[in-house]
């Protein structure tokens, strides 16, 4: 091979040198708004949560510059219209998805109810912090609003958090809502230790990150991604996100969501559990991922894993609707839907469209039953949010049918204070499978080592193991070979 003349080689390594010069020192614009504890000014230096992150950040990239402090407004127009600007903290949702480059997630936004801690409070679900005494809220927030929209009747409002938050410590009120980077000041105003009081249940999760402009050059939104995620592997991020929000859980670089949904996934005592959380969680070991399940709503969880990227929720049937909104790894159970009467009821169905002719058909919000039987042109439905609630109207004959899977079935009559004697099925409406679900911005990479990790739980019988330590008398044999 003919050797290239010297003053060639020196002119293209001048080249390559003076290109890899340019990506470095790529000046950027960091921008963030006074927002405590993510970020604010003290003694003329930004400071905060979020502030602590990018600042490693800068230094592990090696970007000189400085943060500067503007009102949101200007500095979200700034990022639109400049090149090489990055805003901070930046909650992702549909409108600006397209409209930046985005790195994170940095923070968590977690609007949750809170008890004093040691309390014995336990909410699994949205319908039993209805049943709780009384829920602190502030007047016209929109946390209060929420949940007045949702039907919530047991709500004192205050003022504002402090008066909220006291009337809690008293143990005048039960819960108070609020999110995870406001309590700890709160908590600090009202010269309070940031562990009197414990996180019982999720209500919404918003996702913050570093917005870049659209047009900064993506080899550096890269870099910055990667280092986050470095961060987050030799616990630097957690260290950092701990001091300021102590007992919270820190977004990783995957965000595990499930439901309320026994014997698939339910909260025991303060931990989540559940065939479907266990399989995760040993997926998880086996890949090396950090396990940081967060037991919330379906709305909630579903709603992230549809914007999110890396979101892993789970259980979810995989339907027609939803085919194309995820990426899906399984199947890792199965169920049949089926319509129950009341014992004696004497209501025979040959066909679904004998159905159609029932006076009310109780179903639970949001489940795929419902919406399977809505998307067949149902027109008798009955929703309550809660399944006991519709084992309940069944029993007093406010509906004639009620539509459960057999998995949880059992459960939800337990938890209503009735047996399966009390019941009897009608007719089977579908046979399903359902699977962990992730969301469709995830690396295809990813959902590969998902896949292949459970199918070799599948061979070596963990998968088998798992599943009849909840399902004892399950048939594995269809679900093992998919």
């Amino acid at each position: 091979m003919k050797k290239l003349p010297v003053y060639l080689m020196v002119f293209i390594l001048l080249m390559l040198s003076g290109y890899a010069k340019g990506i470095n020192s790529t000046a950027l614009t960091i921008i963030t708004e006074n927002y405590p504890p993510l970020n604010f000014e003290k003694n003329g230096k930004a400071t905060g949560q979020a502030t602590e992150v990018v600042e490693e950040l800068l230094k592990r990239t090696g970007t000189k510059t400085d943060i500067q402090i503007m009102p949101w407004d200007k500095g979200y127009k700034a990022v639109l219209k400049q090149p090489n600007a990055a805003l901070f903290t930046t909650v992702m949702n549909h409108e600006r998805k397209k409209l930046m480059q985005w790195v994170g997630p940095i923070s968590a936004l977690d609007t949750n109810f809170y008890s004093l801690n040691g309390s014995h409070i336990v909410i699994k679900t949205l319908e039993d912090a209805k049943k709780i005494g009384k829920i602190a809220t502030v007047t016209d927030y929109y946390s209060e609003q929420m949940l007045k929209k949702d039907g919530f009747t047991n709500l004192q409002s205050f003022p504002d958090e402090e008066s909220a938050v006291r009337s809690l410590l008293k143990g005048e009120v039960q819960l108070m809502i609020d999110d995870n980077t406001a309590m700890p000041s709160i908590l600090k105003k009202v010269s309070a230790s940031t562990d009197s009081v414990k996180n019982v249940f999720t209500v919404s999760t918003d996702l913050g990150y570093i917005a870049f402009s659209k047009n900064t050059p993506p080899d550096i939104v890269l870099r910055w991604q990667k280092n986050l995620d470095a961060m987050k592997r030799d616990g630097s991020f957690d260290r950092i996100y701990a001091k300021w929000f102590p007992g919270q859980i820190p977004p990783g670089i995957f965000q595990m969501v499930t439901e309320e949904y026994p014997p698939v996934t339910f909260a025991k005592d303060i931990n989540v559990t559940g065939f479907a959380t266990d399989m995760v969680r040993h997926i998880s070991t086996r890949l090396k991922v950090k396990d940081n399940i967060r037991l919330t709503s379906w709305k909630n969880a579903y709603n992230m894993a549809v914007l999110y990227p890396n979101i892993i929720l789970f259980s979810a049937e995989r339907t027609p609707a939803r085919e194309k909104l995820f990426w899906w790894v399984g199947p890792i159970g199965k169920n049949s839907a089926i319509l129950y009467a009341k014992k004696g009821s004497n209501i025979k169905l040959n066909n679904l469209e004998d159905a159609k002719k029932i006076k009310a058909i109780a179903t639970t919000t949001d489940w795929f039953t419902e919406q399977y039987l809505e998307q067949n042109g149902f027109t008798n439905l009955v929703s309550s949010k809660d399944p006991s609630e519709n084992l309940r109207q069944l029993m007093s004959s406010e509906v004639q049918l009620s539509i459960f899977t057999d998995l949880t079935i059992p459960e939800i009559a337990k938890n209503a204070g009735y047996n399966m004697n009390d019941l009897e099925p009608v007719y089977t409406v579908s046979q399903t499978y359902f699977y962990i679900a992730i969301s469709k911005d995830t690396p295809p990479s990813v959902v590969q080592a998902w896949q292949s990790t459970l199918d070799d739980m599948k061979k070596d019988g963990t998968f088998e193991k798992i599943y009849k330590s909840y399902v004892p008398n399950a048939t594995m044999d269809e679900l093992v070979k998919q």
